[in-house]
């Protein structure tokens, strides 16, 4: 539906309009408590405290292309691999992790598994039994239980993990990749204590398997965004294997080359994975854990988060934006506990220093995943009209809520920005390249164009005439204004 005279005042929307419409019962705030958010940004990207801390420094190091998020999910990979089963947090969970890294062709993204097998090679010298800390690849659901029935606490990376996340959660896959999606839900949560993973029967009796006690897998899966983005899907979350992963993205540039990396630890880090491997052995053997508690400060700012990402949870119509934030604080919590027992694995507790960097880690990976499902900007979601147009009414809103600075690079002019008028080209530049739009089948012009169509028969958008545009702006692009504010509103929380 087209407007012939003057845009009514009751439609004209501006910054500070979408604001004041906006409900806080029903449009959830990604923002995280005052007391944690303060220090999220310098936890993020800062200095990381203990083991970990120094694991990650080593692979940074000894990268041709150092990346501090790269050396990161390298660190947090091999300290889980070796204590996830050993350790568990105060709550009864085991350190095992789940890391999904993300980094664009040539930015060096190899120097994590690179880092971790330096690390234990050079571990084994004093420690042999090391080694076993060191998984297989990912095969198939009966090799990993093998694996397991052996070593029971295990680091397995996988690279051009973006492929077999399409294959095992795919709704043609075969049965094999069945089974591996299957085991990799149920072994995620089985390495706290008094958990077991049911044995394998096999007609041969030499090859089955015994009841496992504990397992811990650690997964470091490598993949470029762009395989990745492209295969998530509905039911990759739904199915809670994705909000199983700790996503990392190695951001910025790729960095110059290190013309001198490091090619071997120093004695002292060594030793000191060494010290963690030979506890973690000695505990793994006997089937016992050493629970890591967590002083009072640490205790309460858990207590708040938790009751803050359940907000999350109760906040979200969308059944996608529930599951995202439903691991939150468990991952959370299990990555305090690892940094914890870096720093002193004999007597290991959570302060509120390690307690304010994970929750901040999470947090950030969170928003930054549910941002990009709520735009459309991942997943095959070719040729659903509904995904489209929520994703053209959350990038509409988007525009009318923030101020001009954000959006001075696109289409547009402040005077109508200032006024709640978007222009087709804004629209265009903003959403064409998004998985919602670029893989219709009738091309990302045509299918926003479908949708803006939609808009206007529904009476949700209005178009500007081209004569008043002309007249109060000066040009006359295809522009609308929004008539329907809540039903923008609403899809802030879809």
């Amino acid at each position: 539906m087209s407007c012939d005279n003057e845009i009514p005042a009751s439609i004209e929307l501006s910054a500070a309009g979408i604001r004041q419409l906006s409900d806080p019962k029903e449009v959830v705030s990604l923002s995280m408590p005052s007391s944690i958010a303060a220090t999220q940004a310098q936890n993020t990207t800062g200095y990381i405290p203990g083991l970990l801390g120094t694991v990650c420094q080593f692979i940074y190091n000894a990268a041709p292309h150092p990346n501090k998020d790269i050396a990161l999910s390298g660190a947090i990979a091999l300290l889980a691999g070796v204590a996830g089963k050993a350790y568990n947090t105060y709550t009864g969970a085991g350190l095992n992790q789940y890391i999904l890294l993300l980094a664009s062709t040539a930015m060096g993204k190899e120097a994590a598994a690179s880092g971790i097998s330096k690390l234990l090679l050079s571990v084994t010298a004093y420690v042999p039994a090391a080694g076993g800390f060191k998984g297989p690849a990912l095969v198939s659901s009966a090799g990993l239980i093998k694996w397991l029935d052996k070593a029971p606490s295990i680091v397995s990376i996988i690279g051009e993990f973006g492929y077999r996340l399409k294959a095992i959660s795919s709704h043609k896959a075969n049965p094999n990749d069945e089974m591996l999606k299957a085991t990799l839900l149920d072994v995620y949560g089985k390495s706290g204590a008094g958990n077991v993973l049911d044995p394998l029967a096999y007609s041969d009796r030499e090859k089955q398997t015994s009841q496992i006690i504990s397992p811990s897998v650690t997964l470091l899966g490598e993949s470029v965004p762009s395989i990745v983005y492209e295969a998530l899907n509905d039911s990759m979350i739904l199915s809670g294997l994705l909000p199983r992963f700790m996503l990392i993205e190695a951001c910025g540039p790729r960095s110059q080359l290190n013309e001198n990396p490091v090619t071997f630890p120093d004695h002292a880090l060594v030793q000191a994975l060494a010290d963690l491997c030979g506890q973690c052995l000695s505990l793994n053997h006997n089937n016992t854990v050493h629970v890591v508690e967590a002083d009072a400060e640490a205790k309460a700012k858990f207590r708040e988060f938790g009751q803050w990402v359940t907000d999350q949870i109760n906040g979200h119509s969308s059944e996608i934006q529930r599951e995202l934030w439903n691991r939150a604080h468990l991952k959370a919590l299990k990555l305090a506990t690892l940094c914890a027992v870096g720093i002193n694995h004999l007597a290991p507790i959570i302060t509120i220093d390690e307690a304010l960097w994970a929750t901040g880690l999470i947090v950030a990976q969170t928003n930054a995943l549910s941002a990009k499902f709520a735009n459309g900007e991942v997943g095959e979601v070719a040729g659903d009209e509904v995904k489209q147009q929520r994703a053209i009414m959350r990038a509409i809103t988007e525009y009318a809520g923030d101020s001009y600075d954000r959006w001075q690079s696109y289409h547009g002019t402040e005077a109508m920005h200032r006024d709640g008028v978007v222009t087709l080209p804004h629209i265009m530049q903003r959403l064409r390249g998004t998985a919602a739009f670029k893989n219709d089948r009738l091309g990302a012009t045509k299918a926003i164009e479908r949708t803006i169509k939609l808009l206007l028969d529904g009476d949700q958008l209005r178009e500007v005439p081209g004569t008043q545009m002309q007249v109060k702006y000066g040009s006359k692009p295809r522009s609308y204004v929004i008539s329907d504010p809540a039903s923008f509103l609403a899809s802030l929380t879809n």
